[in-house]
């Protein structure tokens, strides 16, 4: 099947941000994942995003993620 897409610029450039972030061509990004995605509604999207792109809204904003300073219990060896 052949189609033929008229997309936004500012649409374009962002799906064009997501498959390079993917190290996938624009063409293979949108087959594999938009239109595999519009297809199977019942599939979570969040479930094959990588963490890069699930902290992607957060990029640019001061957060601060702490750890818990706590080393565990000491066991003998």
């Amino acid at each position: 099947m052949t189609l033929t897409l008229h997309i936004p610029p500012d649409v374009e450039a962002g799906l064009l941000a997501q498959a390079r972030t993917h190290g996938l061509p624009l063409e293979t990004y949108l087959v594999q994942h938009v239109l595999r995605d519009a297809a199977n509604p019942e599939k979570p999207a969040i479930a094959k995003k990588s963490i890069v792109e699930l902290f992607a809204p957060l990029r640019g904003m001061d957060v601060e993620f702490t750890r818990n300073p706590s080393t565990g219990r000491p066991i003998d060896l």
